[in-house]
């Protein structure tokens, strides 16, 4: 039974019950709305003819009292052959009462069940016939007339039988029908999950969802979970690369730190200038190890890194920048910098930009070669860009240069404590302020760094657009 319950509830919260169950709610409640409006319509027309008749039954009783000897017998009479469901009660100025025929049982010994209104003045009698009663004075005489409106409560049976039928028949062919019509709905989209619960339960992310043909929704849902298991997937790839290349950057100066730390073992009593050279050997290893482990907890870091951007001064920055750098860099160094260079960003961020670029062509830049770094910017964007004076790059490699552990020379970047990973992080840092960057070739030789940001808007600018 339990069993039987859980299986009834599951099912309730399926896509299928709840189109069937609102379809038959929604069909009941309109067959009820339209058939109880139009016996609502016809039974007030009815009910304003009974008053019609009612008057015109009251003027001829009224102009029978206005006789010398009214003949009441005659005038009940004919009263009851035009209106045999009238029945009247008049009591004369002298006390005596007057009956139509049949009248004494409706008048006198019914027992009213229901007083349906103070107005209308109709009543249900013991039968379930509503009965209308007007009375009248005039001449002293009181006239109470009685209608059983028969034709009312026979519509009103009629109308309910239909409705009853109606309903049945709605609800059982209809509801046949929305069965059929959803589950032909329904089914492209038990396909999707059916395909996605087993993408779940094999974990094998290979595998994409076909996409139907039909409905559009069901068919935008499987294309936006592929695109979902495409972006996963790459994901993954990428971290198991990025596994992999750290695990070899570190295994190497690793391999390198304990085979000086063997020579030492081995011949460091004897010679005491193996153990100077082996400490420094360690010495600049390790600093390399603590330089790439460093920018790997920075890529992981940015990884989850919120996005806070705010209007930063790109010409302070870049300034501040080169008159920290320009020192230590053995290149021409010279600049160009617009004043007051505004861009949505952060300002950590884009100091470490222009310090890893300008590392890295003063890297790749030969000595008695050139850097120029340009800070200018035009209607919607503010740029950074680091000029140098080395070799171009191949068109090819322009694009994975940016990628985590890649070198365009491999044995170069080495001997220059390169780890590959300055430039990953000056994109991910670009990307994560809303920026672009890319690398474009100088004429006749060199390469162009340009960072792109989004322009902090001048307060002319802002008013313009407020307006």
């Amino acid at each position: 039974m339990k069993a039987w319950i859980r299986a009834l509830k599951k099912k309730n919260n399926t896509m299928l019950f709840q189109m069937n169950f609102w379809f038959i709610l929604i069909l009941l409640m309109t067959v009820l709305f339209i058939g109880t409006s139009v016996l609502m319509v016809v039974s007030y027309q009815l009910y304003q003819g009974t008053r019609q008749e009612v008057g015109y039954v009251e003027h001829q009783l009224i102009a029978t009292s206005q006789k010398k000897n009214p003949d009441w017998n005659e005038a009940i009479g004919l009263l009851y052959t035009q209106h045999p469901e009238f029945y009247v009660r008049i009591k004369t100025p002298d006390g005596k009462i007057i009956y139509s025929k049949g009248s004494e049982g409706i008048v006198d010994n019914n027992k009213y069940l229901i007083r349906l209104s103070l107005i209308s003045s109709i009543f249900i009698n013991n039968r379930l016939i509503p009965i209308y009663h007007h009375s009248a004075l005039h001449g002293g005489y009181t006239f109470d007339m009685f209608v059983q409106m028969i034709s009312i409560r026979h519509f009103i049976k009629t109308m309910v039988k239909v409705l009853i039928i109606c309903t049945a028949i709605g609800i059982l062919f209809g509801s046949i029908a929305i069965y059929h019509i959803s589950r032909r709905l329904s089914r492209p989209l038990m396909d999707v999950t059916m395909f996605i619960n087993r993408v779940t339960r094999t974990k094998n992310l290979e595998q994409r969802v076909p996409p139907p043909a039909h409905p559009k929704e069901v068919r935008d849902l499987a294309v936006s979970f592929n695109q979902l298991m495409d972006q996963l997937e790459q994901q993954i790839e990428r971290e198991k690369r990025f596994v992999s290349d750290a695990s070899h950057e570190l295994r190497t100066p690793l391999a390198a730190i304990r085979g000086h730390v063997g020579l030492i073992q081995r011949h460091g009593t004897n010679h005491p200038e193996v153990i100077r050279q082996s400490i420094h050997f360690v010495d600049h290893e390790s600093r390399r190890m603590q330089r790439l482990i460093d920018q790997l907890l920075m890529i992981a870091r940015l990884d989850r890194k919120a996005k806070t951007l705010f209007p930063v001064n790109l010409s302070m920055i870049a300034g501040n920048v080169i008159a920290d750098y320009a020192p230590e860099v053995d290149q021409t160094l010279s600049v160009d910098i617009a004043d007051n260079v505004y861009a949505l960003a952060n300002e950590d961020y884009v100091h470490q930009v222009i310090v890893s670029l300008l590392g890295n062509a003063r890297k790749y830049t030969p000595a008695g070669g050139w850097i120029k770094i340009i800070i200018n910017s035009d209607r919607n964007y503010a740029y950074i860009r680091v000029q140098n004076s080395g070799s171009r790059i191949p068109d090819d490699e322009k694009e994975k240069i940016f990628n985590r552990f890649y070198r365009l020379d491999k044995a170069r970047s080495s001997e220059n404590g390169g780890s590959g990973l300055g430039l990953a992080i000056v994109r991910q840092l670009v990307e994560i302020e809303n920026g672009k960057i890319w690398v474009q070739d100088m004429d006749p030789s060199g390469s162009e760094f340009i960072v792109r940001f989004l322009k902090q808007p001048e307060a002319g600018e802002a008013a313009e657009k407020k307006i």
